[in-house]
């Protein structure tokens, strides 16, 4: 499993060498396909080994209390010379693990309040249902008389970018709160009509979206890849109850992956732009159950091929960097 780490954050730095815009660390608990189980982790290693690439850290919330989050952010953000950004997860897998409670939207929203204010200039106090921060006990208040408390270090952005990823749900809590909604991977494009309805189309906010990819120099080469590394991959998503899609490889691509040559992927992801406003996506082109020399060939000729083809050349204010 060493070598999963070492070949994970050279594919990041081969990333920002071919142009990407970010690299992210996902995280999965007891999965058997995935690696990473903490992804502040991950992306801190990928902060130091990259330069200029944004660095894309994808905690579950409700596992861990948010104030430790927030300093776990933060200092990834300094690391990374402020060049994170989080796209929180919604749970939806630990809950049918039976860890029940951790993924109500109250849960979210709360956590989401405690983010903001952690990352925000001023001390603060924070008292719900799920966090009361001060702690209420004689260390933090008589002994030492504090009312309000401030995250150290800050992070290095004058506002961390903060999205919500997952199913419905965290499409609809993203709206509550006012973030952005990265759409999961495996939802079809008919899934996320809906729960992409409203966005701004002018290019005055950030619009993501999360895709399984593929790329190689024929769209029949494209498939004979991917077809077992994604399908093996969605079968051990459907064992954990979060995929419930068809489970033969062309019925499970349809309006869900991109997948072929660069002018097939170029085309497939002008279609998410014309019908749902998206203006960045997020791509999967890295498999458990695929060679890392094929996974090295498709995220270079992604970035030869497609990335140009979309390159962001001025930073949104959403994702801005203190300079």
């Amino acid at each position: 499993q060493v070598d999963v780490f070492e070949e994970g954050l050279e594919q990041s730095v081969t990333a920002e060498w071919w142009g990407f815009d970010s690299v992210w660390a996902g995280e999965a608990n007891f999965s058997k396909v995935g690696f990473n189980s903490s992804s502040p982790v991950v992306a801190a290693g990928i902060a130091q080994r990259t330069e200029f690439v944004r660095v894309g850290v994808m905690p579950i919330l409700g596992l861990v209390n948010a104030i430790y989050l927030a300093e776990e952010v933060a200092c990834i953000d300094n690391i990374a010379a402020g060049r994170a950004i989080v796209a929180a997860q919604v749970p939806s897998a630990e809950v049918a693990r039976g860890w029940g409670g951790s993924n109500s939207a109250e849960r979210i929203i709360d956590d989401v309040a405690v983010l903001r204010k952690a990352w925000g200039p001023n001390p603060f106090s924070h008292k719900s249902d799920f966090h009361t921060i001060p702690m209420e006990n004689e260390i933090h208040v008589e002994a030492r008389g504090l009312d309000k408390i401030s995250i150290q270090p800050k992070p290095a952005q004058l506002e961390m970018p903060l999205w919500l990823t997952g199913d419905a749900a965290a499409a609809s809590i993203a709206r509550q709160v006012g973030v952005p909604y990265l759409g999961a991977a495996q939802l079809t494009l008919d899934e996320l009509r809906p729960l992409y309805e409203g966005v701004p189309t002018d290019g005055s906010a950030i619009v993501p979206l999360s895709r399984e990819v593929f790329i190689a120099p024929t769209t029949e080469r494209a498939y004979e890849l991917a077809a077992n590394a994604i399908a093996g991959l969605y079968e051990a998503f459907r064992k954990d109850g979060t995929y419930s899609g068809p489970s033969n490889f062309d019925d499970m691509v349809k309006d869900r992956f991109v997948i072929g040559n660069p002018d097939t992927c170029i085309e497939q992801l002008y279609r998410y732009q014309n019908e749902l406003g998206v203006n960045y996506v997020v791509a999967r082109l890295a498999y458990h159950d695929m060679h890392p020399g094929e996974t090295a060939k498709a995220i270079q000729l992604f970035g030869q091929g497609v990335v140009p083809e979309f390159r962001m050349f001025g930073m949104p204010d959403e994702i801005r960097k203190v300079v």
